[in-house]
Formats: structure tokens, sequence, C-alpha cells
């Protein structure tokens, strides 16, 4: 059975089908759906870590002991930006951004204490509605006397009907509707945006990992021996959108960075389908992406549910349609991801986007 992502079986995923992933997006749009989603509105400014209940339309899934924190440009003493506790980072937009430890590691054999972070919705999400889902992330660069540092999988966003009730620190039971396949750490924000479409009433929004901690894989990306894997969240939107293959509004169009200074446009020069079909007839066999003089160090497909199909050669990628053991698979929608190299521009090193395997 494919696995969304590592860890997270099919039976897991949330009812919502997942369509489409992209990355490194800086346009705005509304957020109707959603209650404060920038974090600029506030009861008080805050003066320390731990005071998301400043927040409106946001909470901590209940928890006795779990504080998400609340950062701002205007606050004080441990709860103003640029400099936090964690690490030094300025909000994506605005002056407001959530924080949390996602993940800490205890003493040998305890299990993980886990911070969580809810949205209610303005209203619920309607049945058969397709959604776009879009939020920033970074990890900040971190400060020497920080206990962050770490970076792990199964970061994500689920959706539920029922307000999340988190028993102390522990783990939440909910299946995501997007998450990350691996150990993802950046110190500049990056953005994520999901395509979804909704199978229930759904009224909360939960932000954090939901994997049971055998599935957890944090490593180490700054520092010596860091214990929380700590995520700064900004600029979440949620809006409907028309479904798979009804023309776009131009204002809706997501797009991507303006080129970076060094680097023309023309040097990435990536052209890559979004369909194909398989089938032997000699028209359109194969999924062939072109790349531009500055070749990407990886290329991959994954299922929607994130299980890794193909590794294709990075500077010349095609894909049959088969996965590793030779066998041509059911059509859909799958996921490619795309790398380049460490040398390029910050915004330009992750490309994520879907082909359509036709029959």
């Amino acid at each position: 059975m494919d696995q969304f992502f590592r860890g997270v079986s099919q039976n897991r995923m949330a009812g919502c089908i997942l369509l489409l992933v992209l990355g490194m997006s800086h346009g705005h749009r509304s957020h109707a759906q959603l209650i404060n989603p920038g974090f600029e509105t506030s009861t008080a400014l805050p003066s320390a870590p731990g005071m998301w209940h400043l927040l409106p339309g946001w909470n901590n899934a209940l928890s006795g002991l779990s504080s998400p924190d609340f950062f701002h440009m205007d606050g004080t003493l441990g709860g103003d930006l640029p400099e936090t506790p964690v690490a030094l980072v300025n909000p994506y937009q605005g002056r407001g951004i959530a924080g949390l430890a996602v993940i800490k590691r205890n003493g040998a054999g305890q299990p993980l204490s886990r911070e969580y972070l809810v949205q209610s919705f303005a209203e619920p999400l309607i049945v058969g509605q397709h959604y776009q889902l879009s939020f920033a992330f970074t990890n900040g660069e971190r400060i020497a006397t920080s206990w962050s540092g770490l970076s792990v999988n199964g970061l994500g966003v689920a959706l539920s009907t029922d307000q999340p009730s988190q028993f102390g620190d522990g783990i939440l039971d909910l299946p995501p509707v997007f998450a990350f396949s691996y150990a993802r750490y950046d110190e500049d924000w990056s953005e994520v945006i999901v395509t979804f479409q909704a199978d229930a009433p759904y009224k909360f929004m939960t932000v954090g990992v939901f994997l049971p901690d055998d599935d957890v894989e944090a490593s180490i990306s700054s520092g010596e021996n860091p214990s929380l894997a700590y995520y700064f969240f900004d600029a979440f939107s949620l809006e409907p959108v028309p479904p798979p293959g009804d023309p776009l509004p131009a204002q809706d169009e997501v797009k991507g960075p303006d080129p970076s200074e060094g680097f023309e446009e023309a040097e990435f020069g990536t052209f890559i389908p979004n369909a194909f079909s398989p089938n032997g007839d000699g028209l359109n066999d194969i999924f062939r992406p072109e790349v531009g003089s500055v070749l990407p160090v990886s290329f991959r497909i994954f299922s929607r549910w994130g299980g890794l199909i193909a590794e294709l050669d990075p500077g010349q990628p095609v894909w049959d349609g088969k996965d590793s053991n030779g066998q041509l698979l059911e059509p859909g929608m799958y996921i490619w991801m795309l790398e380049w190299p460490r040398n390029t521009p910050q915004e330009r090193r992750n490309q994520q986007g879907a082909v359509l395997l036709l029959d």
C-alpha cells in the first residue's frame, strides 16, 4: 500500500482528495475562510513565549501543557521580533507570526512531546467544494542559546469536524491532508500550496506532526545537541477554487518568484508537462521534462500519498509511468519533486508539482 509520505498509511489520510502541492510562491490571496490567518489581530501584545491565547481564532488543542508561541514586531521581552528565544526571524508579511515546538525530545524511552496550533474556521467547509490552502513557514536563524535545531518529517495540516483535544503533550491522532515526507529545515520563509476537495463539513484546521513516535525522523540541522524541532508560521489562506480542469480566473493564478539576480530565467529553462498517457500508441507515451543549463541534483516521482515511485536522471529526466518493479501504474495524479544545487538562490532550490497519468 502506498504511504502518505513516510509513516502515514493511506487509510489515515483525511477524506480530502489531495490534488496538487506547489512550493515557493509569494503571491498574496484573500483568506475569508479563516479567522486571523496572519496573526495580525491580538487582544494584547506578547511579552513572553507561550502567549497563543492572545490570538483570536486560534487555540492550543485544549492542552493543559502545550503552549504555542505568538511573536510580534511590537512585542516586548521574549515576545518580540526579530530576536526570539528560539531564532532570529522577521514576519513573512505583516507584523505578527506564530511558532511551535512540533516535537521535543525527552529522556531515553520517553515519548516525544508535541505542540499543535488549531484554527477555528469562520464557517464549515462545503462538502464537495475544492479549496486551496496555503501557508508560509520557516525555522529562522537559530541563536546560540536555543534548544531548537532539529528538522522533522511529517509536519503537516489536518482537518476535522470537531475541536481537537490534546491530552497533555501527547500525539493528536488526526489524518493530515498534507504533510512533508522528509525532514524539512529552512532558515528563510517558504510557502506551501495545497489544493483538495472537502468530503466533510470541516470546522477546524490543526498544524503539527501527526506521525507516531516510531515513524518520526528527527535530524540535527543546526546546533550541536538540539532537543526541539521548532517552526514559525505566517500568512495562512484557505479559499474555494474551481475543480481541476476548470479555467482559473486570472487573478487566482499562482505565480512563482521573480528571477533572482545573477541567474537568468533561461538557465533554469524548465518545461514540465502536466499529463501523459503511457499506453503504447506512440503519442505522448513518456513524461519528459526539460531542464536548462543549471542542472537539478534530483528529480523524484511520488504517489499522491507520498510513496517514492521513481528516481529520474536529473540531467535528462524521463519517466515511463512504471514503478521500480517495471509495473505500469494506475491512472491518476502523481507528484514530482525537483531539487536544484545549493549554490542556486534559496527561493529556487525546490520545485514541486503534479502530473496526470492517463490511460
